[in-house]
Protein backbone atom coordinates (compact mmCIF):
# COMPACT_ATOMS: atom_id res chain seq x y z
CA UNK A 1 0.00 0.00 0.00
CA UNK A 2 2.48 2.49 0.66
CA UNK A 3 4.10 1.49 -1.92
CA UNK A 4 1.40 2.42 -4.41
CA UNK A 5 0.81 5.76 -2.65
CA UNK A 6 4.74 6.76 -3.86
CA UNK A 7 4.32 5.12 -7.09
CA UNK A 8 0.60 7.39 -7.33
CA UNK A 9 2.55 10.46 -5.94
CA UNK A 10 5.67 10.26 -8.23
CA UNK A 11 3.19 9.52 -11.33
CA UNK A 12 1.42 12.85 -10.19
CA UNK A 13 4.48 15.32 -10.08
CA UNK A 14 5.13 13.82 -13.77
CA UNK A 15 1.88 15.32 -14.58
CA UNK A 16 2.10 18.14 -13.61
CA UNK A 17 5.80 18.71 -14.40
CA UNK A 18 4.64 17.69 -18.03
CA UNK A 19 2.27 20.33 -17.93
CA UNK A 20 3.70 23.34 -16.64
CA UNK A 21 6.42 22.73 -19.39
CA UNK A 22 3.93 21.76 -22.02
CA UNK A 23 2.59 26.16 -20.71
CA UNK A 24 5.89 27.66 -21.10
CA UNK A 25 6.47 26.46 -24.68
CA UNK A 26 3.08 27.97 -25.57
CA UNK A 27 2.54 31.19 -27.00
CA UNK A 28 0.58 33.78 -25.46
CA UNK A 29 -1.72 35.92 -27.08
CA UNK A 30 -2.96 38.73 -25.34
CA UNK A 31 -6.11 41.01 -25.47
CA UNK A 32 -8.43 37.70 -25.00
CA UNK A 33 -6.19 35.45 -26.74
CA UNK A 34 -6.29 37.61 -30.14
CA UNK A 35 -3.51 40.02 -31.00
CA UNK A 36 -4.31 43.38 -32.55
CA UNK A 37 -2.47 44.15 -35.56
CA UNK A 38 -1.67 47.85 -36.39
CA UNK A 39 -1.29 48.97 -40.16
CA UNK A 40 -1.62 51.81 -42.26
CA UNK A 41 -1.34 52.64 -45.97
CA UNK A 42 2.07 52.31 -47.75
CA UNK A 43 2.47 50.64 -50.58
CA UNK A 44 4.15 48.05 -51.82
CA UNK A 45 4.36 47.22 -47.91
CA UNK A 46 0.53 47.33 -46.64
CA UNK A 47 -1.96 48.01 -49.73
CA UNK A 48 -5.75 48.79 -48.75
CA UNK A 49 -8.64 48.63 -51.11
CA UNK A 50 -12.14 50.08 -50.91
CA UNK A 51 -13.74 47.64 -49.29
CA UNK A 52 -11.20 47.42 -46.51
CA UNK A 53 -9.17 44.37 -47.00
CA UNK A 54 -5.30 44.75 -47.24
CA UNK A 55 -2.39 43.16 -49.21
CA UNK A 56 1.33 44.42 -49.93
CA UNK A 57 4.83 42.65 -48.39
CA UNK A 58 4.37 43.24 -45.00
CA UNK A 59 0.92 41.90 -45.12
CA UNK A 60 1.92 38.91 -46.13
CA UNK A 61 4.91 38.20 -44.46
CA UNK A 62 2.45 38.76 -41.53
CA UNK A 63 0.30 36.30 -42.80
CA UNK A 64 3.01 33.36 -43.26
CA UNK A 65 3.85 34.37 -39.96
CA UNK A 66 0.99 34.09 -38.18
CA UNK A 67 -0.55 30.75 -40.21
CA UNK A 68 2.72 29.07 -38.91
CA UNK A 69 2.25 30.25 -35.53
CA UNK A 70 -1.38 29.21 -35.42
CA UNK A 71 -1.99 32.95 -33.73
CA UNK A 72 -5.75 34.19 -33.67
CA UNK A 73 -5.47 38.51 -34.65
CA UNK A 74 -7.31 41.30 -36.13
CA UNK A 75 -6.09 43.89 -38.34
CA UNK A 76 -6.64 47.55 -36.69
CA UNK A 77 -5.92 50.48 -39.44
CA UNK A 78 -3.84 53.28 -37.39
CA UNK A 79 -2.16 56.06 -38.46
CA UNK A 80 0.96 56.10 -40.22
CA UNK A 81 3.01 58.22 -37.54
CA UNK A 82 1.46 57.13 -34.80
CA UNK A 83 3.10 53.65 -34.39
CA UNK A 84 5.26 53.75 -31.69
CA UNK A 85 2.66 55.83 -29.60
CA UNK A 86 0.53 52.98 -30.49
CA UNK A 87 2.44 50.47 -29.26
CA UNK A 88 3.42 52.36 -26.24
CA UNK A 89 -0.18 52.86 -25.08
CA UNK A 90 -1.33 49.39 -25.89
CA UNK A 91 -3.45 49.73 -28.41
CA UNK A 92 -2.07 47.34 -30.69
CA UNK A 93 0.56 44.37 -30.22
CA UNK A 94 2.12 44.45 -33.05
CA UNK A 95 2.24 46.70 -35.76
CA UNK A 96 3.82 45.34 -39.25
CA UNK A 97 5.92 48.20 -40.60
CA UNK A 98 8.56 49.69 -38.17
CA UNK A 99 11.52 51.75 -39.29
CA UNK A 100 14.05 50.67 -36.68
CA UNK A 101 15.62 53.71 -35.56
CA UNK A 102 17.62 54.60 -32.79
CA UNK A 103 15.35 56.62 -31.43
CA UNK A 104 12.14 53.87 -31.94
CA UNK A 105 14.23 51.46 -30.20
CA UNK A 106 14.59 53.42 -26.76
CA UNK A 107 11.04 53.07 -26.63
CA UNK A 108 9.93 49.60 -27.87
CA UNK A 109 10.85 46.12 -29.82
CA UNK A 110 11.59 45.05 -32.86
CA UNK A 111 11.83 41.68 -34.35
CA UNK A 112 14.31 40.63 -37.12
CA UNK A 113 14.58 43.10 -39.90
CA UNK A 114 12.49 41.63 -42.67
CA UNK A 115 13.66 44.26 -45.87
CA UNK A 116 16.06 46.96 -46.40
CA UNK A 117 14.57 50.05 -48.43
CA UNK A 118 17.59 52.25 -49.87
CA UNK A 119 16.61 55.78 -51.88
CA UNK A 120 16.47 56.07 -55.64
CA UNK A 121 16.14 58.06 -58.49
CA UNK A 122 13.80 57.93 -60.96
CA UNK A 123 14.72 59.93 -64.48
CA UNK A 124 13.58 60.10 -67.87
CA UNK A 125 14.22 56.74 -70.27
CA UNK A 126 16.31 58.93 -72.42
CA UNK A 127 17.47 62.58 -73.07
CA UNK A 128 14.58 64.62 -74.90
CA UNK A 129 15.37 67.06 -77.78
CA UNK A 130 15.05 69.62 -74.97
CA UNK A 131 17.18 68.55 -72.63
CA UNK A 132 19.97 68.11 -75.14
CA UNK A 133 19.65 71.80 -76.33
CA UNK A 134 19.62 72.97 -72.67
CA UNK A 135 22.92 71.34 -72.50
CA UNK A 136 24.45 73.25 -74.91
CA UNK A 137 23.95 76.45 -72.59
CA UNK A 138 25.87 74.77 -69.65
CA UNK A 139 28.95 76.47 -68.65
CA UNK A 140 31.08 73.52 -69.43
CA UNK A 141 30.41 73.11 -72.87
CA UNK A 142 31.26 76.85 -73.77
CA UNK A 143 34.45 76.31 -71.43
CA UNK A 144 35.57 73.37 -73.53
CA UNK A 145 34.32 75.61 -76.77
CA UNK A 146 36.32 78.50 -75.70
CA UNK A 147 39.69 76.67 -74.92
CA UNK A 148 39.51 75.14 -78.33
CA UNK A 149 38.77 78.31 -79.77
CA UNK A 150 42.08 79.90 -78.25
CA UNK A 151 44.26 76.33 -79.43
CA UNK A 152 43.10 77.14 -82.91
CA UNK A 153 43.81 80.50 -82.82
CA UNK A 154 46.92 80.31 -81.77
CA UNK A 155 48.32 77.47 -84.20
CA UNK A 156 46.52 79.54 -86.88
CA UNK A 157 48.34 82.77 -85.87
CA UNK A 158 51.89 80.73 -86.27
CA UNK A 159 50.80 79.36 -89.35
CA UNK A 160 49.94 82.76 -91.31
CA UNK A 161 53.55 84.32 -89.58
CA UNK A 162 55.16 81.65 -91.27
CA UNK A 163 53.32 81.12 -94.81
CA UNK A 164 52.17 84.70 -95.54
CA UNK A 165 55.44 86.09 -97.72
CA UNK A 166 55.91 82.77 -99.11
CA UNK A 167 52.05 81.44 -99.86
CA UNK A 168 50.42 84.92 -100.93
CA UNK A 169 47.54 82.61 -102.53
CA UNK A 170 46.96 81.11 -98.73
CA UNK A 171 47.71 83.44 -96.00
CA UNK A 172 49.33 86.63 -97.65
CA UNK A 173 48.94 88.67 -100.55
CA UNK A 174 46.19 91.53 -100.09
CA UNK A 175 44.92 89.90 -96.86
CA UNK A 176 45.04 92.38 -93.44
CA UNK A 177 46.54 90.71 -90.66
CA UNK A 178 43.23 89.85 -88.96
CA UNK A 179 42.21 88.03 -92.14
CA UNK A 180 45.33 86.45 -92.81
CA UNK A 181 45.43 85.00 -89.48
CA UNK A 182 41.72 84.15 -90.42
CA UNK A 183 42.96 81.67 -92.79
CA UNK A 184 44.97 80.41 -90.40
CA UNK A 185 42.29 79.88 -88.40
CA UNK A 186 40.38 77.99 -90.56
CA UNK A 187 43.41 75.71 -92.13
CA UNK A 188 43.66 74.80 -88.10
CA UNK A 189 40.44 73.65 -87.94
CA UNK A 190 39.57 71.64 -90.85
CA UNK A 191 43.33 70.03 -90.44
CA UNK A 192 42.14 68.98 -86.97
CA UNK A 193 39.04 67.63 -88.00
CA UNK A 194 41.11 65.61 -90.56
CA UNK A 195 38.46 67.23 -92.88
CA UNK A 196 41.62 68.56 -95.03
CA UNK A 197 39.40 70.43 -97.78
CA UNK A 198 42.90 71.35 -99.54
CA UNK A 199 42.13 74.33 -100.57
CA UNK A 200 44.74 75.92 -97.88
CA UNK A 201 48.14 73.90 -97.35
CA UNK A 202 51.86 75.28 -96.08
CA UNK A 203 54.37 75.47 -98.58
CA UNK A 204 57.52 76.24 -97.23
CA UNK A 205 59.70 73.89 -94.76
CA UNK A 206 58.45 75.53 -91.52
CA UNK A 207 54.90 75.62 -92.39
CA UNK A 208 55.05 72.08 -93.38
CA UNK A 209 56.88 71.19 -90.29
CA UNK A 210 54.41 72.97 -87.95
CA UNK A 211 51.89 71.37 -89.98
CA UNK A 212 52.75 67.75 -89.60
CA UNK A 213 53.57 68.51 -85.39
CA UNK A 214 49.91 69.92 -85.69
CA UNK A 215 48.55 67.11 -87.10
CA UNK A 216 50.02 64.75 -84.76
CA UNK A 217 48.90 67.02 -81.63
CA UNK A 218 45.58 67.60 -83.30
CA UNK A 219 44.56 63.65 -83.00
CA UNK A 220 45.16 62.93 -79.48
CA UNK A 221 43.55 66.67 -79.05
CA UNK A 222 40.30 65.33 -80.98
CA UNK A 223 39.73 62.44 -79.16
CA UNK A 224 39.65 64.34 -75.55
CA UNK A 225 37.71 67.16 -76.66
CA UNK A 226 35.45 64.50 -78.43
CA UNK A 227 34.92 62.97 -75.40
CA UNK A 228 34.70 66.00 -73.09
CA UNK A 229 32.31 67.46 -75.84
CA UNK A 230 29.93 64.49 -75.99
CA UNK A 231 29.82 64.09 -72.07
CA UNK A 232 28.69 68.01 -71.31
CA UNK A 233 26.11 67.83 -73.33
CA UNK A 234 24.67 64.20 -73.25
CA UNK A 235 25.66 64.38 -69.10
CA UNK A 236 24.45 61.24 -67.74
CA UNK A 237 21.01 61.06 -68.95
CA UNK A 238 22.57 58.12 -70.90
CA UNK A 239 24.28 56.44 -67.49
CA UNK A 240 24.04 56.34 -64.09
CA UNK A 241 23.83 59.20 -61.90
CA UNK A 242 26.11 59.93 -59.22
CA UNK A 243 24.80 61.50 -55.91
CA UNK A 244 25.37 64.03 -54.54
CA UNK A 245 27.31 65.57 -57.01
CA UNK A 246 25.25 65.23 -60.28
CA UNK A 247 22.01 66.13 -58.39
CA UNK A 248 23.34 70.14 -57.78
CA UNK A 249 23.33 70.55 -61.44
CA UNK A 250 19.37 68.86 -62.36
CA UNK A 251 16.19 69.76 -61.28
CA UNK A 252 15.14 67.68 -58.49
CA UNK A 253 11.60 66.45 -56.91
CA UNK A 254 10.70 64.88 -53.36
CA UNK A 255 8.28 64.35 -51.28
CA UNK A 256 8.16 66.88 -48.48
CA UNK A 257 8.95 65.32 -45.44
CA UNK A 258 10.25 62.45 -46.83
CA UNK A 259 13.80 60.95 -46.09
CA UNK A 260 14.52 61.89 -49.25
CA UNK A 261 13.69 65.80 -49.21
CA UNK A 262 15.86 66.05 -45.27
CA UNK A 263 18.89 64.19 -47.33
CA UNK A 264 18.66 66.84 -50.18
CA UNK A 265 17.99 69.31 -47.27
CA UNK A 266 21.32 68.23 -46.09
CA UNK A 267 23.41 68.41 -49.05
CA UNK A 268 22.02 71.85 -49.75
CA UNK A 269 20.16 70.33 -52.93
CA UNK A 270 17.61 72.64 -53.98
CA UNK A 271 14.27 70.62 -54.77
CA UNK A 272 10.28 71.16 -55.98
CA UNK A 273 8.66 69.55 -52.93
CA UNK A 274 5.76 67.50 -53.97
CA UNK A 275 3.03 66.00 -51.86
CA UNK A 276 3.13 62.18 -52.31
CA UNK A 277 5.31 60.31 -55.19
CA UNK A 278 2.69 60.18 -57.33
CA UNK A 279 3.05 63.39 -58.46
CA UNK A 280 6.77 63.79 -58.11
CA UNK A 281 7.05 60.99 -60.87
CA UNK A 282 4.44 62.93 -63.49
CA UNK A 283 5.92 66.36 -62.64
CA UNK A 284 9.45 63.96 -63.98
CA UNK A 285 7.19 62.81 -67.02
CA UNK A 286 6.18 65.93 -68.00
CA UNK A 287 9.51 67.48 -68.05
CA UNK A 288 9.23 70.16 -65.50
CA UNK A 289 12.07 68.23 -63.76
CA UNK A 290 14.65 66.08 -64.62
CA UNK A 291 14.61 62.97 -61.39
CA UNK A 292 12.67 61.95 -58.22
CA UNK A 293 14.47 60.91 -55.27
CA UNK A 294 13.06 59.04 -53.20
CA UNK A 295 12.35 55.31 -51.54
CA UNK A 296 13.50 52.80 -54.31
CA UNK A 297 10.56 50.33 -53.43
CA UNK A 298 8.11 52.99 -53.33
CA UNK A 299 8.97 54.02 -56.57
CA UNK A 300 9.30 50.73 -58.34
CA UNK A 301 5.19 49.60 -57.30
CA UNK A 302 4.40 52.79 -58.25
CA UNK A 303 5.94 53.22 -61.65
CA UNK A 304 5.51 49.77 -62.32
CA UNK A 305 1.66 49.73 -61.74
CA UNK A 306 0.87 52.84 -63.70
CA UNK A 307 1.70 52.62 -67.64
CA UNK A 308 2.04 56.36 -67.98
CA UNK A 309 4.66 56.68 -66.17
CA UNK A 310 7.46 55.75 -68.31
CA UNK A 311 10.28 56.66 -66.16
CA UNK A 312 13.73 54.48 -64.96
CA UNK A 313 14.97 53.79 -61.49
CA UNK A 314 18.57 53.83 -59.96
CA UNK A 315 19.41 52.67 -56.31
CA UNK A 316 21.84 54.58 -54.64
CA UNK A 317 23.46 53.60 -51.62
CA UNK A 318 22.25 56.31 -49.30
CA UNK A 319 20.13 56.36 -46.09
CA UNK A 320 19.09 52.91 -45.89
CA UNK A 321 15.55 52.32 -44.26
CA UNK A 322 15.56 49.10 -42.10
CA UNK A 323 11.75 47.51 -41.46
CA UNK A 324 10.63 45.27 -39.19
CA UNK A 325 7.51 44.49 -36.81
CA UNK A 326 7.62 46.70 -34.45
CA UNK A 327 6.10 45.26 -30.62
CA UNK A 328 6.04 46.58 -27.29
CA UNK A 329 9.02 46.44 -24.67
CA UNK A 330 9.07 43.12 -23.36
CA UNK A 331 6.67 41.74 -25.29
CA UNK A 332 6.19 37.68 -24.77
CA UNK A 333 5.99 36.82 -28.71
CA UNK A 334 9.01 38.46 -29.41
CA UNK A 335 11.62 35.37 -29.36
CA UNK A 336 8.69 33.13 -31.10
CA UNK A 337 8.36 35.82 -33.86
CA UNK A 338 11.92 36.53 -34.69
CA UNK A 339 12.40 32.66 -35.07
CA UNK A 340 9.31 32.40 -37.53
CA UNK A 341 10.28 35.65 -39.42
CA UNK A 342 13.62 34.42 -39.82
CA UNK A 343 12.19 31.01 -41.62
CA UNK A 344 9.60 32.82 -44.03
CA UNK A 345 11.85 35.54 -44.99
CA UNK A 346 14.80 32.57 -46.08
CA UNK A 347 12.06 30.55 -47.61
CA UNK A 348 11.64 30.70 -51.86
CA UNK A 349 8.07 32.52 -51.18
CA UNK A 350 9.58 35.63 -49.66
CA UNK A 351 12.31 36.39 -52.66
CA UNK A 352 8.66 35.49 -55.11
CA UNK A 353 6.56 38.36 -53.04
CA UNK A 354 9.13 40.77 -53.28
CA UNK A 355 9.08 40.21 -57.04
CA UNK A 356 5.53 39.92 -57.04
CA UNK A 357 5.44 43.91 -55.53
CA UNK A 358 9.06 45.84 -56.58
CA UNK A 359 10.45 43.73 -59.47
CA UNK A 360 13.40 45.63 -61.09
CA UNK A 361 12.43 45.93 -64.37
CA UNK A 362 8.96 46.90 -65.68
CA UNK A 363 6.72 43.51 -66.95
CA UNK A 364 5.65 44.09 -70.41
Amino acid sequence: MQKSLVFLGVFLTFIFSSGSYAQSDSIPQPNGNQLVVGVFSQPPYMISDDNGNWDGISIRLWRAVADRMDLNYKLKEIANDSAVSVLIQQKADIVLLQDVTVAAEEKIDFTHIYHKAELGIAAAQSMQLTSILKAFFNQRFWYITGMLSVLLLIVGTIIYFIERKSNEDNFGGERSIARGIGSGFWWAGVTMTTIGYGDKSPVTFWGRAVALIWMLVAMAVTAVLTASLVSAVMGNSSGKISIPGDLRSMKMVAVEGSSAANYLQHERIPFKASSNISEALKIVKNQDADAVLHSLPVMRYTINNDPDLGLRVQPVNVNPHYYAFGLSQQDSLRESLNRTVLQVINSTLWQQELDRYIPEKKKR
